[in-house]
């Protein structure tokens, strides 16, 4: 383990916004903890020495309880998450379920929450600082007309609120300072202690 490098947690790391952080973070010579369903088979860099694979269903709260375990055990901190991993199912509001907004709540919103109390813990215990980033969506504050996606933006759009929510809950603590840092509509940022570089 190098104690200088920063340790990069990040949901939803197989495809697009999440595989991009994460190749920008092993480029910029990060530890990142990369997790999605499959992420062991469709990650191009594999496993190395800085990065670690996690495989699981993000609504589980086991898969989160076993990605900031191996982010400690491997790299020793956690210094970021990145919250990406969200589904989206669209269809007019009169169609969708009970069952569609369990899959949407549980993916979109509970992942969140399992996770990131796992993170900020560490970070607290660290006392080294640490971000938060949370990728929302912004039809959530701008919907499109003609885009029938109302109870999926309720629930990625649900966590826009977190870090403001956040900041009051953990300023509490003597270890921690949290900030709100402005950002658009998709993407929210909680900071504990001191900022990563």
């Amino acid at each position: 383990m190098d104690s200088q490098k920063k340790t990069i947690v990040i949901t939803g790391a197989s495809q697009g916004i999440g595989e991009g952080l994460a190749n920008a973070f092993l480029e910029r010579n990060y530890n990142v903890v990369a997790t999605s369903r499959k992420i062991s088979a469709r990650f191009p860099y594999g496993v190395s020495d800085t990065v670690a694979l996690v495989d699981g269903d993000i609504a589980d709260p086991a898969t989160a309880t076993r990605i900031a375990a191996i982010a400690v055990e491997r790299f020793g901190s956690i210094d970021a998450l990145i919250n990406n991993a969200g589904i989206y199912l669209s269809k007019p509001f009169l169609e969708y379920t009970l069952e569609d907004f369990r899959k949407l709540s549980s993916i979109n919103l509970e992942n969140f929450l399992h996770l990131t109390q796992l993170a900020v813990k560490q970070m607290l215990a660290q006392k080294t600082g640490g971000s938060v980033v949370n990728i929302g969506a912004s039809t959530a504050d701008h919907p499109i007309a003609g885009v029938n996606a109302s109870v999926a933006m309720i629930t990625k759009g649900g966590i826009h609120p977190s870090p403001k929510a956040s900041r009051w809950n953990t300023h509490e603590r003597e270890s921690a300072s949290t900030s709100w840092l402005p950002a658009s509509s998709t993407r929210q940022c909680i900071t504990v202690g001191q900022r990563i570089s």
